[in-house]
């Protein structure tokens, strides 16, 4: 009688630590069954976050004058892998992280059909220039998927050729190409394309004024650096 009392004891306490277990596993990491919402969330607030890491070095050194310089580091979670970012929107096709300037910065997360128009090559320079435009599934797409931090330096770089990708293929009717820097002009708003998979776990954030230079926004996905300059009066 003991022993079928121990056995059922035993039984009870192995069943419950398996509940337990498996709740807890569950509550860690997101499994397929995790909450396109919840997950959404949490994207969500990454974006705004970055973009809110980039505002305030551009802040600091706009109201430190020329010649001023700040480094920030930023650590991602969620943006720098795709399947977060197509279950959290609900997309089809592949999604990019757009990061630009509009009076502050903004970070979109947006699909595109990856067709590349491309419009000019500099030989000199080895920059290769193209265009491209998001899929826009949704009337209020933007309003999801679209995060703007102010900024004190108060400039529209939203339509501005001054965003480039260095150490990024990409490829066009078959044919891959590694220009040393790559220009893309998006559609609708302009700015520097990332795919999720070359964003680095840390990306250090490089902000300077120099007014000997153009306003520019380049990502290095070789160091995993995003250096900008500021030209408020360029």
């Amino acid at each position: 009688m003991k022993k079928g009392q121990i056995s059922l004891e035993f039984l009870f306490i192995f069943v419950l630590f398996m509940v337990l277990l498996t709740f807890s596993i569950r509550n860690i990491t997101f499994s397929s069954e995790q909450s396109s919402d919840m997950l959404r969330i949490q994207v969500s607030e990454e974006a705004k976050l970055f973009a809110n890491t980039v505002s305030n070095a551009v802040s600091q050194v706009y109201a430190q004058g020329p010649g001023a310089k700040a480094t920030e580091y930023f650590t991602f979670r969620y943006l720098n892998d795709e399947y977060f970012l197509t279950r959290a929107f609900g997309m089809d096709n592949k999604p990019y992280i757009v990061v630009g300037y509009q009076n502050g910065t903004y970070v979109a997360i947006l699909e595109f059909n990856e067709t590349i128009l491309f419009t000019s090559y500099n030989t000199s320079t080895d920059t290769l220039s193209a265009n491209m435009t998001a899929i826009q599934s949704e009337t209020d797409t933007l309003k999801k998927n679209f995060f703007l931090a102010g900024s004190l330096y108060g400039k529209d770089l939203s339509n501005a050729s001054i965003y480039s990708v260095a150490g990024i293929s990409v490829e066009y009717n078959g044919t891959t190409y590694s220009p040393s820097i790559l220009i893309l002009n998006i559609t609708p708003y302009n700015g520097i394309l990332l795919p999720p998979e070359i964003l680095p776990k840390t990306l250090e954030i490089v902000v300077e004024w120099n007014p000997d230079r153009n306003e520019t926004w380049v990502f290095n996905s070789t160091s995993g650096e995003l250096r900008i300059n500021i030209n408020p009066g360029g």
